[in-house]
């Protein structure tokens, strides 16, 4: 290019600046916005991020954070915490200790004293235990609602009332009452199942009146502690009853399983009064004021880009259908239903659930409603019911320990049987944060499979006989097996959640604990206990223990035996 055409380009571009020259004060302040905006947005992001790991207990500093600290530091925060979670975290470690000591005793009671002599007492006494536990989780999904509409302290109040009008029920029964064993149906059954009906009732508004009270009185940044606190305090007060012999036996004040429960009813007046005192009106709505006023704070500061939770996951068809999967499973429980119950029971009940399912599945909300539900993913409704087996040690710990221990073992271990048979919530208490912080980066499919056998393979060793040197290796290793799955578990069901379901996805994850609360005592642990652990007669301890043992270890054979297929593309996160 000739000198001449470089002049008249620069000309050109001297002439396009100078046209825009009027602009360009105005594009430097837009790209000078632009700026400021993402760094604003960047900001938020990592609150966002911040508080996300708050809530979920992963924050920054957590993977170095050692497991004696995350044992220890519940009740450092218990210590600081204010008045409103001491109310509801003090009185949740009475009530803890009273429902797992209570539940502890309640098939002994039935077995030994309300159906004492009777055919088939412990299969009889195992129903009625099960009316409590698996009561508890239906009427918590009915009653639930109470304390969003009635409020906390109205529901958790109600709800000790009840707690205390059924255990005065059941503890009055045979000394106030003057009612004595006569059976099925008998004035003293009858009387001790409404007090467990009850109890039932004031459950199922007291855990989630808990939960939705820690829950209010806590902000984003402190909701990881407030739950912590109430997860270490309900193992402690699961693991309390191991003294409760001092009070039951007659080497001591000897007040036996009657007496004990009186003792109970009184722990359960001092949480009532206790939540009335110290949770009273003003305290709650300074505690719920300042949460809340805090939660704006932060929640103005990532709104920017906090996009609404939006209800996501499988919309299902156009035309929705009911998954195969879900027909088969219906199949197979009027399968159970037919076989282990006599006529004409087994006709009503599969009559009955049958007709049932048929008339629900023609209805097109019902349809959609299952198509688009969690277990309508093939995979997840695998894991969830392959869990089942191993799941039925945890019953094991109130339906089949005390007995079993109390009956097979001689010498202090069977006389002050509480010591071994509430082991595991302490033991519980002090694995999993220590698992948790060594297992945090293995595959969550991995640690299903090692967990769940670590949690089996011990019963095996019950099956060599009832010894010492097999009870507490049991107790110790079942535990840690416990703790290497199961919190996996439920963080794999959260994570796979879509955006707005978690909670729905975590009330399905709870299926199979619900199911063996059901199953177990209704299918066989009474029957085995009469069979193979007699109150009177000879024992077989070793065949009930290994027939148990291979019920557990179904599920880590399921999990091996799909593993192509259910670790395929294994998810772990929302799409």
């Amino acid at each position: 290019m000739t000198r001449g055409g470089a002049s008249w380009v620069d000309a050109y571009m001297s002439n396009e600046d100078k046209t825009r020259e009027p602009y360009r004060d105005d594009v430097k302040a837009a790209e000078s916005r632009v700026s400021a905006a993402e760094r604003e947005l960047e900001d938020a992001r990592e609150q966002l991020d911040v508080l996300s790991r708050a809530a979920d207990g992963t924050e920054d500093g957590a993977e170095e954070k050692s497991p004696f600290a995350e044992i220890v530091q519940p009740f450092v925060d218990l210590v600081h915490a204010p008045r409103a979670l001491w109310g509801i975290n003090l009185a949740y470690l009475l009530e803890g200790m009273v429902y797992f000591g209570v539940l502890g005793y309640l098939a002994i009671h039935f077995s030994d004293f309300v159906f004492g002599g009777m055919k088939h007492a412990d299969q009889l006494s195992h129903n009625m235990v099960m009316v409590l536990t698996a009561g508890i989780t239906i009427s918590m999904f009915f009653l639930g609602f109470i304390a969003d509409k009635k409020g906390v302290r109205f529901a958790l109040v109600t709800a000790f009332v009840l707690l205390l009008a059924g255990r005065v029920l059941i503890s009055a029964a045979p000394t106030l009452l003057g009612l004595r064993p006569d059976g099925l149906w008998s004035p003293l059954h009858l009387t001790t199942m409404g007090g467990i009906l009850l109890v039932v009732v004031g459950y199922g508004l007291y855990q989630p009146a808990a939960y939705a009270g820690v829950r209010q009185v806590t902000t984003p940044k402190t909701a990881a502690m407030g739950f912590a606190m109430l997860y270490a305090l309900m193992n402690l007060g699961g693991w309390l009853p191991t003294f409760a012999f001092l009070v039951r036996d007659d080497d001591f004040l000897g007040l036996g399983i009657t007496g004990t429960f009186w003792v109970y009813t009184a722990f359960t007046v001092v949480a009532l009064v206790w939540t009335f005192a110290v949770l009273n009106r003003d305290t709650m709505d300074r505690a719920i004021a300042h949460a809340k006023e805090v939660a704006q704070r932060m929640k103005q500061a990532v709104e920017e880009v906090a996009a609404p939770d939006k209800v996501a996951g499988p919309a299902g068809p156009a035309v929705a259908r009911v998954p195969p999967h879900l027909h088969g499973f219906m199949a197979a429980l009027l399968v159970l239903f037919y076989f282990f119950h006599r006529p004409p029971q087994s006709y009503y009940e599969v009559g009955g659930v049958g007709g049932a399912w048929i008339i629900a599945v023609a209805i097109p909300a019902v349809r959609r409603w299952l198509a688009r539900h969690p277990l309508a993913d093939p995979k997840f409704f695998f894991f969830v019911f392959a869990l089942i087996p191993v799941q039925t040690l945890f019953t094991y710990n109130w339906l089949v320990l005390p007995q079993y221990i109390s009956r097979a073992f001689e010498g202090w271990i069977g006389e002050y049987f509480e010591i071994a048979a509430n082991a595991n919530p302490l033991l519980i208490f002090i694995a999993v944060p220590m698992i948790t912080a060594i297992t945090q980066k293995a595959r969550v499919y991995n640690m299903m499979i090692l967990g769940t056998f670590v949690m089996a393979a011990p019963a095996f060793l019950l099956a060599l006989g009832p010894h010492p040197w097999t009870l507490f290796p049991y107790l110790f290793i079942m535990t840690i097996g416990e703790a290497m799955w199961q919190p996996r578990f439920l963080q794999y069901a959260a994570e796979i959640a879509p955006p707005g379901r978690t909670g729905e996805y975590m009330g399905v994850a709870q299926l199979p604990w619900f199911m063996t609360k059901m199953l177990v005592p209704w299918l066989y642990s009474g029957w085995a206990m009469e069979r193979f652990c007699p109150a009177v007669g000879p024992k077989n301890t070793e065949m009930m223990w290994l027939i148990y043992a291979c019920i557990a270890m179904a599920s880590t054979v399921l999990l091996v035996v799909a593993r192509g297929w259910a670790g395929k593309d294994f998810k772990t996160k929302a799409d």
